[in-house]
């Protein structure tokens, strides 16, 4: 292995948990403000300058994007956890053949929703919850979109798995700044309205696809070596990568589908203003909560990697700082949001009527916001050391058995309020069951450290 192979694993190995964390959370965190700008951006652009009704036609789209994200994350989580794993245990063979199989998942399915995504556009928009007003703004906008799904990629996970968090960080950088330049132009200069925030998109994403196929075939520096006999179906791996990243596809199945059925009752409840509310404060807790996602990611090779080494302490150790590090973050940001509620939302729209009521939803959305952490950790500690099945129970809880019977029946009794109280109801019980599952498997740790001490 190269030098800087043998370092990023000697770090994975030997660092200090906290000064690790913060190692790999920092490009982390910064990844993924570059990810969440896309839809930022798009969201201040379409708000304030095109309208209420164009926003709300992006709010529509919004939830089959995170379908199509879906299968860039579940390939991408469930190779970065099989790759860790592989790299803990010094199977570089099976890491490689890892991420060769990848690429296959990945192509495959995107190719897939791109085609039955535009065969049945018109009634999945319908599905999703559109207006007459906004219809012609979600298609317009989701056409585009689904044109370029195949680039929409989650190999960033893969680098990040091998430790390579600079590179990852690249890969969001570069993209991103292509976005802001040629949302404005495409948008404005060439009066594209929607179609030009897409088509950004877009092209943003194929500036990441191509730095991806250039760090794993051409640049030299990624610990895997990957080569054509790795790109040949494995599907014994390609089951173990689907079983593994299935929590974070149900994760963005689920959070997608809340979306639609939320959308439905919030047409039916509070037309296409609440819709448009809703989605602008989906785009802005999406930001709140990117230094919580940021941590997820350098959580996820610590404890895979440890975890595959044995090495269990290290794996409570990087639970218990995260844990910490990330309730203090919602705390702050809570009292952020309670004070300083309409100064958010006014980036993104200059709808007064829309402001007030979004002031007022923002603050109960984000009710148990200091919670967060504990529903969101837990069930990426389990889909990091190889146990898929509880971390899609966790999602399955938080996200549909738990939060749909709580939509319907506040709905019923209390209308749109209810509708909007749903979100913080859901997120206390979540949190009690994600306490219970985490602490009865870091129980488990513990025995094996004792046993481990003993011998």
């Amino acid at each position: 292995m190269k030098n800087n192979e043998q370092k990023n694993e000697t770090m994975l190995r030997e660092a200090p948990i906290g000064k690790l964390l913060l190692k790999l959370t920092t490009p982390a965190i910064f990844s993924v403000l570059m990810y969440n700008l896309y839809n930022i951006i798009d969201t201040i652009y379409i708000g304030r300058w095109v309208g209420t009704q164009a926003m709300g036609g992006l709010s529509i789209a919004f939830p089959f994007q995170m379908i199509l994200g879906a299968v860039a994350s579940t390939s991408g989580a469930g190779a970065a956890s099989v790759i860790s794993r592989c790299l803990g245990k010094k199977d570089y063979e099976k890491a490689n053949n890892a991420a060769g199989n990848t690429f296959i998942i990945f192509w495959s399915i995107a190719l897939l929703l791109t085609a039955v995504g535009l065969i049945f556009l018109n009634p999945l928009l319908h599905v999703l919850g559109t207006t007459e007003e906004i219809f012609n703004y979600a298609k317009d906008y989701l056409t585009i979109i689904l044109l370029g799904t195949v680039f929409s990629t989650g190999f960033s996970s893969i680098i990040r798995a091998e430790g390579n968090v600079k590179f990852s960080m690249y890969l969001w950088i570069v993209p991103i700044f292509v976005n802001i330049v040629l949302d404005p132009i495409f948008i404005f200069g060439f009066r594209m309205g929607v179609k030009g925030a897409a088509l950004a998109t877009v092209i943003s994403q194929i500036t990441a696809f191509s730095m991806s196929m250039y760090y794993f075939f051409l640049s030299g520096k990624t610990s895997l070596k990957i080569t054509l006999s790795h790109l040949k179906p494995n599907f014994i791996l390609i089951k173990e990568i689907l079983i593994v990243g299935a929590p974070s596809f149900f994760r963005q199945i689920t959070a997608s589908l809340s979306m639609i059925i939320i959308n439905n009752f919030l047409r039916h409840y509070g037309g296409d203003l609440a819709i448009s509310t809703n989605g602008i404060l989906g785009r802005i807790n999406m930001f709140i909560y990117i230094p919580i996602y940021g941590f997820s990611q350098a959580f996820q090779p610590i404890v895979g990697y440890n975890y595959g080494s044995e090495n269990y302490t290290r794996v409570k150790q990087t639970v218990k700082y995260s844990a910490i590090i990330t309730s203090c973050y919602g705390i702050l940001t809570f009292l952020i949001i309670q004070l300083f509620p309409g100064l958010l939302i006014g980036i993104f729209s200059k709808d007064q009527e829309l402001i007030t009521l979004g002031s007022r939803v923002f603050r109960i959305f984000n009710l148990f916001l200091p919670l967060f952490s504990a529903q969101f950790l837990t069930p990426l500690y389990f889909q990091s050391i190889g146990k898929p099945s509880k971390a899609l129970l966790l999602m399955l809880l938080n996200q549909y058995i738990i939060y749909f019977p709580i939509v319907i029946i506040m709905s019923k009794l209390y209308g749109l309020d209810g509708i909007w109280f749903s979100t913080p109801i859901n997120a206390l019980f979540s949190f009690v069951i994600a306490l219970v599952f985490i602490l009865k498997d870091l129980k488990t740790l513990d025995k094996r450290i004792s046993a481990k001490e003993s011998t």
